[in-house]
């Protein structure tokens, strides 16, 4: 019995071949990016709320299925399917993995966003439209991959497809560009007349801004190659990794408030306890030149020793005197409790004898980003 012949390979290779392949290129390499944004998240925010924890969790756990059925696809179209023409065309497992999942993992990202905004303005209204508008390209999404999964060729895929495709792209990327100004201008209210904090906040305006115009962008030019390239797969090379921009997005965010000591433009801050279980933070600045700064216990406060009234200094004999004028301030960060008594917080008694009282004109508190819910 004689096998059926192939179907012969098409002068126009490349438009169908081609933008998978670069599709499932950014796809591996947005997830090794989301990777390293998930460990640092583990390693820096033990203490965050857990809400937040179980978006991060659930976010990078549904990224590594979805690039693990995209694999499949590619390795069907480029290894065992190789110069099948038949096997090229079938939309396989990407039904799922892209259009499905991409919608997912939108949603996601856009209610943490919708939260966020509703913290800072509190009006439920700007809230309650984004949240809307994500169920909606959400539901299109969906709709839209169980309707290729049933065409089952990508050659049917652009005409049976049209309005479930429209309306999800459409749709996020429009929902994107209200988070982005939602975000912009309601920052920008929160301005105070402390210049750390305006770096912070100026830093979280831009991070908004760009997160919000990547993930924008790559929708519209995925739905502009859906709608004008109907005959090859010029749309499938944004839409593959247009998950991971968004799960990279979230994670960006959350990951700014991550500071590198010693490295560069570390002067801006950002102690977003509204993630985070943690809601007290005092700096006493000194103008005292002969103390060193010396390492509180951030587990537990301040220890017995210094709740006695005895010294909490632990000296350093290798520490010379310039090494000690250099030192200007020392740092209370409690970390113990959230309903921690403010009298707890006062530093022993020694420590005040030893050290000129500070000015409150000249002590910023350390505010965070958006105010604890």
């Amino acid at each position: 019995m004689s096998e059926t012949p192939l179907p012969p390979i098409p002068e126009g290779i490349s438009e169908l071949t081609g933008p998978l392949l670069l599709g499932h290129f950014f796809n591996w390499g947005l997830f090794g990016a989301l990777s390293v944004q998930a460990y640092v998240y583990y390693l820096a925010f033990p203490k965050d709320r857990w809400w937040s924890k179980t978006i991060v969790a659930t976010t990078y756990t549904i990224e590594l299925l979805q690039t693990i059925l995209a694999t499949r696809d590619a390795f069907r179209n480029f290894g065992s399917g190789w110069g099948n023409m038949t096997d090229l065309d079938e939309v396989g497992w990407l039904w799922f993995s892209v259009p499905v999942m991409s919608s997912i993992i939108s949603m996601l990202a856009q209610a943490f966003y919708a939260w966020r905004i509703w913290i800072l303005s509190h009006r439920w209204y700007i809230s309650a439209s984004i949240l809307v508008l994500s169920l909606i390209q959400g539901v299109a999404g969906i709709w839209s991959g169980i309707s290729a999964h049933y065409v089952g060729v990508f050659s049917k895929v652009q005409t049976h497809n049209e309005a479930a495709t429209s309306v999800w792209l459409a749709g996020t990327a429009f929902c994107d560009v209200i988070i982005a100004i939602s975000m912009m201008f309601y920052l920008n209210q929160s301005r105070t007349g402390f210049r750390s904090t305006n770096l912070i906040l100026a830093k979280f305006v831009r991070l908004t801004i760009e997160t919000g115009a990547v993930c924008a962008t790559f929708a519209v030019l995925d739905l502009t190659f859906f709608l004008v390239y109907k005959h090859n797969n010029y749309h499938l090379a944004p839409s593959i990794a247009l998950s991971k921009l968004y799960s990279n997005s979230l994670l960006v965010v959350l990951n700014a408030r991550v500071r590198f000591i010693g490295g560069r433009n570390v002067g801006a801050t950002s102690d977003d306890y509204s993630l985070s279980t943690i809601s007290t933070s005092f700096t006493f600045n000194t103008t005292t030149g002969t103390i060193p700064i010396h390492r509180i216990n951030r587990g537990r406060g301040f220890n017995d020793a210094s709740m006695s009234g005895a010294s909490h200094y632990d000296e350093n004999p290798d520490e010379t005197e310039d090494t000690q004028s250099a030192n200007t301030a020392i740092k209370f960060r409690p970390e113990e409790s959230a309903d921690q008594d403010a009298e707890s917080l006062e530093p022993p008694s020694d420590m005040l004898t030893r050290q000129r009282p500070y000015s409150s004109r000249n002590a910023e508190p350390s505010s965070p980003i958006f105010p604890p819910s």
